[in-house]
């Protein structure tokens, strides 16, 4: 049984963090073939970041990726990476390694990051500021209003809602 439940509206998740496995996302989400390549993309991002020493706790998956749209713009997500695990990596990787993870762990390089991968990262350093991104990719956070539909990219009958589903992913093991 799957833990992801249906759209609520035939194209939005219903509201709340709803726990599932990488497995459950690419059984529901990869019904393109432009979604089957961005997937690819972020889990190359993913295991560059567990590459590095950075495996994240857990991550969130949210945006059009995780919507009925048939091709979304990248897969976006948020990751808990706590400072004692980055600490860690710098501790023990060389130089070379050293500068992939200030390339990932600088919010600056976000543009980059997305151009590489296909996907748009932002970091939570604890379970409160996991907590917030969550928030507000269900919300829309302090603007209280989710982003409004895509005239080019989305069906006309699609209605925003007030609130929407996210995706939450605990990572155990190794490579996703």
């Amino acid at each position: 049984m799957m833990s992801i439940p249906d759209f609520f509206d035939n194209y939005h998740l219903p509201d709340g963090v709803h726990e599932c496995t990488i497995e459950e996302i690419e059984q529901r989400f990869l019904f393109s073939s432009k979604r089957i390549e961005q997937w690819k993309l972020f889990k190359q991002m993913l295991n560059r970041l567990i590459g590095l020493g950075l495996k994240p706790s857990a991550i969130l998956i949210d945006g059009s990726f995780v919507t009925g749209r048939l091709e979304p713009g990248d897969v976006d997500f948020a990751a808990l990476i706590p400072p004692e695990t980055v600490l860690e990596a710098m501790r023990t990787i060389d130089d070379h390694d050293k500068a992939g993870i200030q390339l990932f762990m600088n919010p600056e390089n976000q543009l980059a990051l997305r151009n590489l991968f296909g996907a748009h990262l932002l970091l939570a350093d604890n379970e409160y500021t996991l907590d917030l991104w969550a928030d507000f990719f269900r919300t829309g956070g302090q603007n209280g209003k989710l982003r409004e539909r895509d005239e080019e990219r989305d069906p006309e009958w699609v209605i925003v809602p007030s609130a929407k589903g996210i995706l939450k992913v605990y990572l155990d093991g190794g490579e996703v």
